[in-house]
C-alpha cells in the first residue's frame, strides 16, 4: 500500500492512492522513525530475552552470547 498525504490545517487529504486502503479499516500509519524506533525495542526485547533460551540464564545480554 503506498499513500500519498497532505495536511492542511486539521485535515488529512489523501492525495493518491486512496483505492488501496481497506474499506471500513481502520489504518494506523507510522513515520519512519517510528518503525525504527518500535523495530529496536523488539530486538531489545529479544536480546534480554535470548539467554534464557539459550542456557537458562536472563542476566546476559543476548549480544554478549554472539
Amino acid at each position: 500500500m503506498s499513500l500519498t498525504l497532505k495536511r492542511v490545517r486539521k485535515v488529512v487529504e489523501v492525495l493518491q492512492g486512496a483505492s488501496s486502503l481497506p474499506e471500513g479499516q481502520v489504518v494506523v500509519l507510522f513515520s519512519a522513525s517510528d518503525l525504527k524506533n518500535l523495530d529496536r525495542e523488539r530486538h531489545d526485547d529479544v536480546n534480554l530475552q535470548m539467554p534464557s533460551f539459550l542456557r537458562g540464564d536472563g542476566d546476559e545480554d543476548a549480544e554478549d552470547l554472539f
